[in-house]
């Protein structure tokens, strides 16, 4: 951005930040929001809580600077949603609460986005210091790539706000994967999606060991089945849908051999493949490409464990669904 360009010449932007029990990190969240260096009269920051219980208002109060609404009870596609519709600017940046930005971020942004007012622009995720095994090999950054793609991720998007309006925002049915929902209902229009590596937040809430990542996993996709036939459109509960028959035809084989050695063939290739699916697509995303064998090892053993938690969520949405229609059927009677 031009630094001859005066304040008032500078696009009005809104932060929208969606908040739900966030007070682990959302202190530094919005500390390192206090350290922009993007005029503070030409930005807003906007808290959406969908319905905290820990102290995450508490937090969020101490900050004079920072807007607090409200939307409860509905996913988030619809509390950022709710912030746009809220939003001063005309430029709206999405940014999650367990992401802490540089102090150039915002100004960087913008000036990308002005640049390209035709474009939605997005930053990937980055490690914290000092990582665990697995937020190691689940965030791979692209170390300065620029990648014209349409994958976006939520915590970390920069887009004029008409064209977001114009586009229907972001999918409200959607548990997880509403961003890149976004992006591909964006290239659809023939709107430019880049993502820039040099605009990524340092992601502080990515799960450190194996059972809370599945357990995140299992959240995400706990919804897929009340989503039908919208989560149809994700690419991924396809994918899990892949995995699951084969996990299913793999333990029906080992019960019935030799009857059914072709099932348990097709079975092992699906178990096997889906991740690697997985695995091809992340490492293509961030452009790596000087890993060693084991690097790419623990890459596709982090995808399994991904669609292991995702099995187990869309198990516990047929479960939850047939539990309802149950009860519905004892209260007719």
């Amino acid at each position: 951005m031009s630094e001859s360009m005066s304040d008032e010449l500078l696009p009005y932007v809104s932060i929208v930040i969606p908040v739900f029990n966030e007070e682990r990190y959302l202190l530094s969240c919005l500390t390192s929001l206090m350290l922009l260096s993007y005029p503070k009269d030409r930005h807003e920051i906007l808290l959406i809580d969908n319905g905290s219980t820990d102290r995450t208002l508490e937090i969020a109060r101490r900050f004079s600077e920072v807007s607090i609404h409200v939307k409860e009870d509905v996913k988030v596609g619809a509390v950022r949603n709710y912030g746009v519709q809220k939003a001063k600017g005309s430029v709206v940046v999405f940014l999650d609460s367990d992401c802490v930005v540089c102090q150039d971020w915002l100004t960087d942004g913008v000036g990308k986005l002005t640049a390209n007012p035709d474009s939605v622009i997005g930053g990937q995720y980055l490690l914290r210091d000092n990582p665990s095994w697995l937020e190691k090999y689940w965030i791979l950054t692209s170390r300065g790539r620029t990648i014209t793609e349409i994958s976006l991720v939520g915590g970390c998007i920069f887009t004029p706000k008409e064209i977001f309006q114009n586009i229907g925002g972001f999918d409200e049915y959607l548990n997880a994967g509403e961003d890149s929902d976004l992006a591909v209902r964006l290239k659809k229009e023939h709107i430019n999606v880049e993502i820039d590596p040099s605009l990524s937040v340092v992601h502080l809430g990515n799960p450190s060991n194996v059972m809370p990542f599945i357990g995140r996993q299992l959240w995400h996709s706990s919804d897929y089945i009340n989503g039908l036939p919208h989560s149809l459109r994700d690419k991924t509960f396809l994918l899990t849908l892949a995995f699951m028959a084969g996990m299913t035809g793999l333990l029906g084989s080992l019960i019935f051999l030799p009857a059914a050695k072709s099932t348990l063939i097709i079975s092992a290739f699906l178990v096997f493949a889906c991740p690697g699916v997985l695995s091809v697509k992340r490492i293509r995303r961030s452009g790596v490409n000087d890993k060693r064998l084991f690097d790419y090892v623990s890459i596709y053993l982090v995808d399994w464990l991904y669609l292991i938690g995702r099995t187990l969520g869309v198990l516990s949405g047929i479960k939850n669904r047939l539990s309802f229609r149950s009860n519905a059927k004892v209260r007719r009677r």
